[in-house]
């Protein structure tokens, strides 16, 4: 019993001194939550990971085109994201472990906004190869393409949990308002019905609210309304323009990029408004946003601050 003992320890020990000093290594966000997000500061958009403390940031992309606009599959192995490499916008699909990515779609035209489907197996976004912006949906393997909407232009597509609903922004006699429809386009109906411009709509992750930006009382800021467009609520109170809201996979806080008259970066708020926290500190442009599915993993380089991260998180596995 005692030498069973001994090697349950032996092996336990050594697979923490493998976890810890490895390298490369893989850094699973089981016990943590990563934002994702698009930056200039290395001279051109490519897209970022970092804790939701604004710590232990990295490169997704290194590309001398842009990258940016990232979307997640829901098992978190996979990132979809718009590059311009090939000299349009494409959406690319990355294998994190590996960080290979392989081109989806293929059109002289742009495609922008990728949004995964709750059950992995297409990714909406919005494109203007018909001559304006429309929303369409593709499957995972880049085949099955179909044209959502034929009407306005169409952005921001974003997926309701259940995968009954797309929820999108569209302008369309001048006014700039929020959309919901199902995945074959029907049922279309409009949620928003007001003079300003409302975009950047996400749902919810129990699919009963949908968050959005919009200046209805003067200025840019992020807002909360029911899934069907009732209960409109403001979530920040800002001198600022917030953007591009998403939510936290626990329905705590909302992450968002907030434009100065300098530059734009990432914070995050409780859903009640408070707490209102800066993560990123860069002159260059910080934005666009998401939050990580916690099953994502990506093979990285240990570096002091991130051993020393690990460390404490594998003494008190409920710290963030």
């Amino acid at each position: 019993m005692r030498r069973k003992l001994t090697y349950t320890a032996l092996v336990k020990t050594a697979t923490l001194v493998c976890f810890l000093f490895a390298m490369p290594f893989c850094v699973s966000a089981s016990d943590t939550t990563h934002i994702a997000f698009t930056s200039e500061r290395d001279g051109n958009a490519e897209i970022y990971i970092m804790d939701i403390n604004g710590k232990n940031l990295r490169n997704l992309t290194n590309h001398p085109a842009s990258d940016f606009s990232p979307a997640f599959s829901p098992n978190g192995r996979w990132m979809a994201y718009v590059s311009k490499r090939d000299g349009n916008g494409e959406i690319y699909v990355m294998y994190l472990r590996t960080k290979v990515s392989r081109r989806l779609t293929n059109d002289p035209r742009s495609d922008w906004n990728p949004a995964w489907s709750p059950d992995g197996q297409w990714i909406a976004f919005a494109s203007d190869r018909a001559g304006t912006f429309d929303i369409y949906k593709v499957d995972i393997n880049g085949a099955n393409l179909q044209r959502l909407t034929d009407e306005g232009n169409n952005h921001n597509p974003s997926w309701s949990p259940d995968g009954q609903w797309i929820v999108f922004s569209s302008v369309r006699a001048r006014n700039h308002d929020i959309y919901v429809m199902n995945p074959d386009g029907k049922k279309e109906r409009r949620l928003t019905h007001q003079p300003q411009s409302e975009s950047g709509p996400t749902w919810s992750p129990d699919g009963k609210q949908i968050a959005f930006t919009t200046a209805l009382l003067g200025n840019r800021d992020i807002y909360i309304m029911d899934a069907d467009g009732g209960d409109v609520k403001r979530l920040t109170h800002h001198p600022a323009a917030d953007w591009f809201p998403d939510w936290s996979l626990n329905e705590e806080s909302i992450v968002f990029d907030s434009e100065s008259e300098t530059d734009s970066d990432i914070y995050r708020i409780n859903i009640d408004g408070s707490n209102r926290q800066r993560l990123t500190h860069h002159p260059a442009a910080d934005w666009s946003p998401i939050w990580v599915p916690p099953t994502f993993s990506l093979s990285v380089s240990p570096t002091a601050e991130t051993q020393t991260t690990l460390w404490g998180k594998l003494k008190n596995p409920r710290s963030n």
